[in-house]
């Protein structure tokens, strides 16, 4: 057992077990969710006693400076104090400026912070409405924006996204959180090839990275592909066709599960799994140099993310060049899910 202390209350911990374990054994009321140190809703605030390495794994500089920790990262030590913090405190008051169905099943929402928020394509943001319930979402627009864009596909039985699809009206207002992840455009990538593969609405931040580098002049190759169950599910197919129309180095490919009969003459389609059909179309195997021109963008649901990532990496090509997001559909609650 190891004792430590929460908010000056007495907690034991046992073998194995991160503060946030300890703390949902013991009952007591803490916000989480991925327990991974991702979705950076379990922070608390370090006080004294010893913080042990990894703890602060992923938060920004200012967040660290002020002694934020992430609970689920944190083993307990003996005689260490936390204390727990006012959420709205790392949250930025914001409301819905506007919202766009995309398709039956995913709606664009148009989200304005009331002071300025930093952000690029492919980072995310956690997103709170006034109940407390919160929800992770990628970006998909450049940092010269003051408004945040999101695509949010409606899930079975979620809450959130339900409520955002069906319910949520604009100039309602919302919490936000962020923006965490670096899976964005950078300028030093300007002569790069860049292979950007999203899956669902993972073509959100890709698309967003896409508009990114050309509006950056960028001056390498760009090849971009959607990966959809259907024809019906390439939501913004007719933007990428004008957009590779509009600029000589970029390229857009949809793959889709099957093919409709109304759509077998559907341009730029074609039924394959969209990673499967890159990695025919371009050089990711054990010759791609260190060197390599090549940066590799990967966007979507959890397997399609790792399978990816592990593929890409075995064959050669170097970690710094494989860029990834990936769409942990996971809940942040107060609770544990029955069951």
């Amino acid at each position: 057992m190891t004792r430590f202390y929460f908010d000056e209350q007495s907690v034991e911990s046992i073998k194995g077990e991160t503060v946030l374990d300890a703390l949902i054994r013991h009952g007591h009321s803490v916000t989480y969710s991925c327990k991974k140190g991702a979705c950076k809703t379990c922070l608390v605030q370090h006080v004294s006693g010893y913080l042990p390495t990894g703890a602060q794994r992923g938060l920004t500089t200012q967040l660290k400076s002020d002694a934020y920790i992430c609970a689920c990262l944190c083993k307990p030590t003996a005689g260490q104090k936390l204390k727990s913090i006012i959420a709205q405190n790392l949250f930025v008051s914001a409301h819905i400026h506007e919202k766009q169905y995309l398709s039956e099943s995913v709606v664009k929402i148009l989200v304005e912070p009331t002071e300025e928020f930093r952000h690029s394509a492919g980072q995310y943001i956690n997103l709170r409405r006034f109940d407390g319930l919160t929800r992770s979402y990628s970006i998909t627009n450049d940092p010269d924006s003051k408004l945040i864009e999101l695509h949010i596909r409606r899930k079975y039985n979620g809450q959130f996204s339900d409520w955002l699809f069906n319910h949520a009206s604009v100039g309602e207002s919302l919490l936000i959180q962020g923006p965490w992840g670096d899976c964005c455009y950078k300028a030093s990538y300007r002569n790069d090839t860049l292979i950007l593969i999203g899956t669902g609405t993972g073509l959100g931040p890709v698309y967003g990275i896409a508009r990114d580098a050309l509006s950056q002049g960028h001056k390498g190759e760009i090849y971009l592909y959607h990966g959809a169950r259907n024809v019906a599910d390439l939501y913004h197919h007719n933007k990428l066709l004008k957009l590779m129309l509009e600029h000589r180095n970029m390229t857009y490919l949809a793959c889709v599960d099957h093919m409709d009969e109304k759509a077998v003459s559907s341009t730029r389609v074609e039924v394959g799994d969209p990673f499967e059909v890159a990695m025919n179309m371009h050089k990711m195997d054990s010759q791609t140099l260190p060197d390599s021109p090549q940066r590799i963008f990967l966007c979507g649901e959890p397997s399609f993310v790792t399978k990816g990532q592990q593929l890409i990496f075995l064959n050669g090509t170097p970690l710094d060049r494989i860029h990834a997001l990936t769409y942990d559909y996971i809940d942040l609650r107060l609770s544990p899910r029955e069951g």
